[in-house]
């Protein structure tokens, strides 16, 4: 076994094994302490998104789950592939660092940005894996989540854009096509759905304010949804829908707080026309819940989000005996509604009834907004994505000294973590990103036993 190592001044080096025993991916091989200077302690228990370190663009980290297959399983000749910081199994682990070759690298091998790396070792750059083959490094040349010159623009432009971008750890490293699958998931409604007439509201314009956040009002305090995060799973259809239900029932509920409903139900037990993780219709759902309801997120815990697979449905024609909890009840609605297009009746309908649900595009650079008001920067790729979310209010903000921008209160499904807590604000009138094409509302049906209500 042989080890190239060595540093130089402002340099990363690469260090590789020699063959057939292992060649090691991800960050193995690079000299220095990464988890060894990490403080207030070295190493962490669970997956911990600040229990890490930066290294070569990327981030490596030091707990437990950063290994994809336990050192005991390794077979000869595999290419194990993980995200742990170079020193995480001596630090960690206890095992005994790997140094019984000559302290020098082959500066025969590949060099690039002024790196030496070693014949045969790969590292990665962001989203794309990189490689030294015959003295040249390739990479691969997909477009990544978070791209910091797409940051960089939007900061710099500040008068031109109307908010600010930054870097999600969480998206850190992930491909374009993984976000546009993984973290959207609506299907464009059916034509049926696409064909229905907008009721008719008679909207008041002069009582309808400015500014209208129900997380501030006296009335609706308590009854609104907390931010979900949807995960890796293409499950913003059933997110979006269960949002909009839980917060109307919790709304003409008076004096109740808010429920919370299980996107998992719907995931496992939703078959008709819905592709689960893949991406699935509002429209199917409404109609699921109107014909048969989901029950609470304590009875059926959301799982989807971490492993991407969807579990059979554990409710077969009403029988709830494999469901641990107490109030094994399917809330259910009355069947959805769609509002006009007009500004108006969109906030009318708010301000009246709750929340409601729209359809939108989602651009690349939706995955790095950190605050302002978002519209399409135009600094990414055409490919896009159709999402679904919950508008809850609007209001206007200042644009450094020109004209104030109207935008719509909206809430994510991507964490607290993203955005403004979860929430994001977006051009109103404009039908930016085509938010103002499809919306969407619901009267709720209470549920008896537990809200008291005929």
């Amino acid at each position: 076994m042989v080890l190239f190592g060595g540093s130089l001044p402002g340099v990363v080096v690469v260090v590789v094994l020699s063959l057939p025993l292992m060649l090691a991916r991800g960050f193995q091989g690079i000299p220095g302490d990464f988890c060894r200077n990490r403080k207030p302690s070295e190493c962490c228990d669970d997956r911990l998104d600040d229990c890490s370190v930066p290294i070569m663009g990327s981030l490596c980290y030091c707990d437990e789950f950063c290994l994809t297959r336990d050192s005991d399983d390794r077979q000869e000749d595999e290419v194990l592939e993980d995200d742990c910081c170079p020193d995480f199994r001596e630090v960690c682990l206890g095992e005994r660092p790997i140094n019984d070759g000559p302290d020098q690298l082959d500066l025969g091998d590949c060099e690039k940005d002024g790196v030496k790396i070693a014949r045969g070792a790969t590292y990665q750059e962001n989203c794309n894996k990189c490689t030294c083959e015959r003295g040249e490094v390739s990479c691969e040349q997909d477009e990544c989540m978070v791209e910091k010159k797409v940051i960089a623009k939007v900061n710099q432009g500040l008068r031109q854009y109307g908010w600010i971008a930054g870097n999600y750890s969480k998206f850190w490293g992930r491909k374009t096509r993984e976000g546009l699958t993984l973290r959207t998931g609506t299907f464009n409604p059916e034509s049926q759905s696409m064909q229905m007439y907008p009721i008719t509201l008679h909207p008041e314009v002069s009582r309808i304010p400015k500014h209208f956040d129900p997380r501030n009002e006296p009335k609706w305090q308590g009854r609104l949804s907390d931010v979900r995060d949807q995960g890796w799973c293409g499950s913003s259809w059933a997110f979006s829908t269960l949002a909009v239900t839980q917060d109307r029932i919790s709304i003409i509920a008076k004096g109740m707080k808010s429920i919370q409903l299980s996107p998992q139900n719907l995931l496992s037990c939703a078959k008709l026309g819905q592709q689960a993780c893949e991406g699935g219709y509002i429209d199917r759902a409404w109609n699921y819940l109107r014909r048969t309801g989901v029950v609470l997120e304590e009875c059926y815990r959301y799982e989807s989000g971490t492993s991407g697979k969807v579990p059979r449905c554990l409710i077969q024609r009403h029988d709830f005996s494999k469901l641990q909890c107490e109030h094994k009840y399917q809330y259910k609605t009355e069947p959805a509604y769609r509002i006009s297009n007009k500004e108006e009746d969109i906030q009318w309908e708010i301000m009246n009834n709750g929340p409601v649900q729209a359809i939108m595009e989602v651009h690349k650079d939706l995955f790095v907004y950190k605050g302002g008001v978002y519209s399409y920067s135009g600094l990414t790729g055409k490919e896009t994505a159709i999402h679904s979310v919950r508008i809850i209010g609007w209001g206007e903000a200042p644009l450094l000294g020109m004209e104030p921008v109207k935008y719509w209160l909206v809430a994510n499904s991507w964490g607290s973590d993203w955005g403004e807590k979860g929430f994001f604000r977006i051009r109103r009138g404009t039908n930016e990103s085509g938010i103002e094409s499809f919306i969407v509302a619901v009267r709720a049906r209470l549920a008896n036993h537990v809200y008291g209500a005929a």
